[in-house]
């Protein structure tokens, strides 16, 4: 009977958390899909594969944590949660960064030299952020006392704390913040494209309100990818290495609502 229950608790688990991102995800999906469709097919008229890609990405994104509530509707083990929360925060990303600055860098008519500039450069500061924000957070996992603090460890499973969120955030906040210096590059970098934009492309009237969108909201795609590494260490790469290292499955707690 007891089994039972618990069986159905964490089905409950698994489905809230699909259901809850459900909506959030389709709808910034529809969106990426609209604006590239409508940007680059029906107004610049060079393209529709920015909208077919933008279908592909919403199929995976918002199909794949679906799946995995069908064939494992049962489960609590806690990285399959955290595949879930990637999938979500993936989503945003897919219009934030990639239809709104990407897109545009890739398939706007605008010169090369532009194009080239916003690709390397953006490129560059997105492939930097990912690095970083790894490395600052798998030291602090390794210097600090999250570990014991955020897991129950006991004779045949280890299951998370019902406050991992709570207590990851206010020791990672305190132990290991950004510097300042680093998030005036991130934020900083970006809108210095308005005034290369305003010498490099005779085009910058008729795209104006792409491109300062693109470049606005870069930020916050870097933001956005600090969030899914985050997710992607605590919830899958800290898991997988704590149950490789000791043998045991690592489970979700009956309480904790991710």
């Amino acid at each position: 009977m007891t089994h039972a229950v618990a069986n159905v608790s964490t089905g409950n688990q698994l489905r809230s958390t699909v259901f809850r991102g459900m909506g959030a995800t389709s709808l910034l999906h529809g969106l990426a899909i609209v604006l590239a469709f409508a940007a680059y097919r029906f107004d610049f008229q060079v393209s529709s594969l920015p909208g077919q890609i933008s279908i592909v990405l919403a199929l995976f994104c918002v199909l794949t944590p679906f799946l995995v509530l069908l064939y494992l509707c049962r489960t609590s083990r806690f990285i399959v949660y955290g595949w879930v929360r990637l999938f979500n925060l993936l989503s945003a990303y897919t219009l934030v960064g990639i239809t709104f600055y990407y897109f545009y860098f890739i398939f706007a008519p605008i010169p090369a030299v532009a194009k080239a500039i916003g690709l390397i450069v953006g490129g560059s500061l997105t492939l930097y952020w990912v690095i970083f924000s790894y490395l600052v957070l798998d030291r602090f996992i390794k210097s600090s006392d999250f570990v014991e603090k955020a897991f129950h460890f006991s004779g045949t499973s280890i299951v998370c704390d019902d406050r991992f969120f709570e207590i990851l955030n206010k020791k990672y906040e305190e132990k290991s913040p950004f510097l300042t210096w680093h998030t005036w590059i991130v934020m900083g970098v970006a809108p210095f494209f308005l005034v290369i934009n305003r010498f490099l492309s005779a085009y910058f009237g008729s795209q104006g309100v792409l491109f300062f969108v693109a470049t606005i909201t870069f930020p916050a795609s870097l933001w956005l990818l600090g969030l899914t590494v985050r997710i992607f260490v605590v919830m899958i790469q800290l898991p997988g290495s704590l149950q490789r290292r000791s043998g045991k499955s690592v489970l979700i707690s009956p309480e904790a609502m991710f």
